[in-house]
């Protein structure tokens, strides 16, 4: 089995020297993936709206008059400081995948409804282009309305965009002259160069989510799932019915990659039982445990190695 990472992208994690080191190594390492997350804007909380994976989230600070500086303790944010730079995920793939040659660089996860799929498709066909090929798109559908207002996008359509713009850029990646007519996007013999030079001309598009929404989206558009709230004594049962919604759309479920997220204090035994529950590969999520420094990076990148990429490599 293959062995993704995700290390980069945020706080002191988020500049161009660690994340060249950093997907240097991890190809030097073994690791097959290298994952870059994304939040376009970030708050200091979210009245609105509740993060789906932390308790405390949506909760509102004490009330303060409208001229006082922003003064907030570490406790009261609903992730983490949103002072901290959190990149790009397409320019940090792009910056990722200069530094190596084979390791594949993703998003985990972009939120597409934000995107326009045109500007997208050609962003992603060029880096796959320029890569040879090593381009995956995680997508989710987002979870912070307050993103989406400052947008100026309605965060009650981002399922249906969602739909619209996964078909929307697969035409384009696949078609000479491609058209398509949606609700949101739209165009007619639109020609968009360069392609994806991938087996088949297509990037493929892995969807994150657990609800029903998403398994759903991924069985009938994805070409794989990233679950993240995925225990793994309810792998086997989630995995059958994706599958079964799969066939049900006339789709071979043994196509999908299905990538699960996890930690460096994983247990071999768990990830057998991923494994076994139809789990096809990992990803390391990395946070604050690799040192910034070249030398103490290279030294963690091959405990990696020798305890975890060797390991999931031989299941």
């Amino acid at each position: 089995m293959k062995i993704g990472i995700t290390c980069g992208g945020i706080g002191p994690y988020a500049s161009g020297a660690f994340i060249a080191a950093s997907a240097r190594l991890a190809e030097q390492a073994g690791f097959a993936h290298f994952w870059m997350p994304e939040h376009v804007v970030q708050f200091a909380q979210y009245g609105q709206s509740q993060y789906p994976y932390a308790e405390g989230s949506g909760q509102q600070l004490p009330e303060q008059p409208d001229d006082a500086p922003l003064q907030w303790d570490d406790d009261t944010y609903a992730m983490s400081d949103p002072r901290n730079p959190l990149i790009d995920p397409v320019v940090g793939m792009s910056w990722a995948a200069a530094a190596t040659r084979t390791i594949e660089v993703g998003s985990n996860i972009l939120v597409l409804p934000q995107r326009n799929p045109v500007f997208l498709a050609k962003a992603l066909a060029t880096l796959d282009s320029f890569s040879g090929g090593r381009v995956i798109l995680g997508v989710g559908v987002g979870w912070a309305k307050e993103e989406f207002d400052a947008l100026g996008i309605d965060f009650a359509q981002r399922g249906a965009r969602t739909n619209e713009a996964i078909e929307a850029m697969r035409r384009l990646w696949l078609d000479e002259y491609s058209t398509f007519e949606g609700q949101y996007f739209h165009f007619r013999d639109a020609c968009s160069f360069p392609k994806p030079v991938r087996s088949g001309g297509g990037i493929p598009v892995l969807i994150g989510g657990e609800s029903k929404a998403a398994i759903r989206r991924v069985a009938r558009l994805g070409d794989g799932w990233l679950p993240y709230n995925l225990p793994v004594g309810d792998a086997q049962k989630a995995i059958s019915e994706l599958h079964e919604l799969t066939c049900a759309e006339g789709r071979d479920p043994a196509n999908l990659r299905i990538v699960k997220i996890i930690y460096s204090n994983a247990h071999l035994d768990d990830l057998r039982r991923y494994r076994d529950a139809g789990v096809t590969e990992f990803n390391l999520a990395s946070s604050g445990e690799i040192p910034l420094d070249e030398a103490g990076m290279a030294s963690r990148f091959q405990r990696f190695a020798e305890e975890l990429v060797i390991a999931v490599s031989d299941l």
